[in-house]
């Protein structure tokens, strides 16, 4: 039962709100479910942590890799879970949009999630992505205004062909496995496959052609340039509890189980092939959203393209490798889901108080809501990753590994592109906390449910910059020994 509560729950959760709930009562069905889920994932991590991995018939496991994930999934949860009690007081409750269907989508997108996490066989895993993309799609719409719903759609179909590339990757890996003599119902199983390395190296050319199309599948859901263009316009027109959790949770989820495939198939042709290419991507990625993050307007569509660029960070992390590397971009998943978690809610209260996200019509936001002005200041100076802050550390480990490999052009693009970031995140900050505002703002209000998990990212960003405990550092390194 300890595999199978984290998944039933949240569907239980969501089948009592949308069959028994009222709006009046989905705020405390949401918290008992969510807390309930939490408490479940917890135990999860603590049992692996303390006994080793779990296996759970043929499709559901857990063991390192999957704890440290879903430790992340149940922090970013909590804290999106406590910011929505206030955040939604504003929706009316007509037809779709109710907090009655926020939160029952909001656990279904959970389930999904987890089942990614759990998931023993890649057969699995592909379809429990897929139906991340089917959940947070009707939460990227949901307050169904024109550009909410041309947003849910874009992401829809955009992530829907990604996964459709990352279905032939992996038929193609399950052919590679037939030919190396794996029985069928074990080519796609991710322990015998990993058993089975030796034997699968022997086509190479399949393999590296399996790799390529998951790259390109899962890293549409990840957000690498160029497949990127669904990120930006999902994040702008969700509601910013879900903006987190689609930057702290989902992107983390396309990564691991990107993480998964790259684990095998490095290890049958060599590394220098799939890292090469994870390198190239990451890169990329780095580069094009740091420069276009400078010329944003939009605070949620920037933040968006930070999530872009952050992501090529973990991709240049897995793609330098060795325990440095992959330490780096472990704890960068993590550092950034805090931060991009605290930036999202302050931009959501932003909205709030401005009626708009617009950057060049929101001003005097130091004066006028400095506790919101001081959330957005030290969100982006940890998401630059400048000290105390976690994000130092772990990318400072990446560009210790990259110098330490004689990647200079990979420590060069990283430098010069985190002092445009930190150049252009100044910029746009200076101007909406100084300048005159063009509208009329709100009263200054920030609820305790929506001040309570700012105070707790804060903390958390601080904290494991200025110190990381040291059963943090034994769940990271049991996760790089999965790999």
């Amino acid at each position: 039962m300890i595999l199978l509560l984290p998944l039933l729950i949240p569907i239980a959760g969501a089948a009592i709100l949308l069959g028994f709930g009222t709006n009046g009562r989905a705020r405390f069905i949401a918290v008992v479910a969510g807390a309930a889920e939490i408490a479940a994932l917890l135990r999860v991590a603590l049992v692996v942590y303390s006994s080793g991995p779990v296996q759970y018939g043929r499709f559901l496991r857990v063991d390192g890799l999957s704890s440290f994930f879903l430790l992340n999934l149940a922090l970013v949860f909590g804290l999106v879970l406590v910011y929505s009690l206030d955040y939604l007081r504003h929706v009316e409750g007509e037809r779709f949009s109710s907090a009655r269907w926020f939160y029952a989508l909001l656990l279904f997108f959970v389930f999904t999630m987890v089942g990614v996490c759990l998931s023993a066989n890649l057969g699995l895993l592909w379809i429990m992505m897929e139906a991340t993309t089917l959940a947070s799609a009707l939460l990227v719409g949901f307050y169904n205004t024109r550009g909410a719903v041309e947003a849910g759609w874009k992401y829809l179909i955009v992530c829907t062909v990604g996964i459709a590339f990352a279905l032939f990757g992996t038929i193609v890996l399950y052919l590679a496995a037939i030919k190396s003599g794996l029985p069928p119902e074990n080519a796609l199983d991710w322990t015998a496959l990993m058993a089975a390395v030796p034997r699968l190296g022997g086509d190479v050319r399949l393999l590296r052609l399996a790799f390529v199309f998951v790259v390109v599948g899962y890293g549409t859901k990840i957000g690498f340039v160029p497949m990127h263009s669904w990120l930006p316009d999902a994040h702008a027109e969700s509601p910013s509890p879900i903006s987190a959790l689609l930057s702290a949770v989902l992107l983390n989820c396309a990564m691991y189980t990107l993480l998964r495939y790259d684990a095998i198939i490095s290890r049958a042709t060599g590394t220098h092939f799939t890292h090469t290419l994870l390198l190239a991507f990451g890169v990329l990625s780095l580069v094009v959203a740091g420069l276009l993050i400078v010329v944003q307007r939009d605070l949620k569509r920037l933040l968006a393209y930070s999530s872009i660029e952050h992501m090529g960070i973990v991709a240049i992390g897995v793609g330098l490798g060795g325990g440095l590397g992959l330490y780096g971009a472990l704890l960068h998943t993590f550092s950034h889901s805090f931060g991009k978690t605290l930036l999202f809610f302050a931009a959501g209260n932003v909205r709030q108080n401005y009626g708009t996200l617009r950057m060049e019509r929101i001003g005097g936001l130091a004066r006028s809501f400095p506790k919101t002005a001081l959330a957005l200041a030290l969100g982006s100076l940890a998401i630059v990753g400048l000290p105390p802050f976690a994000l130092f550390v772990s990318e400072f480990a990446i560009l210790n590994a990259a110098f330490s490999q004689s990647r200079i052009w990979v420590a060069a693009a990283f430098l010069v592109t985190l002092t445009v970031v930190f150049g252009g995140m100044l910029h746009h900050l200076f101007g909406m906390f100084f300048r005159e505002t063009k509208i009329t703002p709100m009263p200054a209000r920030m609820a305790f449910s929506e001040a309570l998990p700012i105070a707790i990212a804060v903390v958390g960003l601080v904290w494991f910059g200025v110190h990381i405990p040291a059963g943090f550092k034994d769940l990271i390194n049991q996760a790089i020994a999965v790999l």
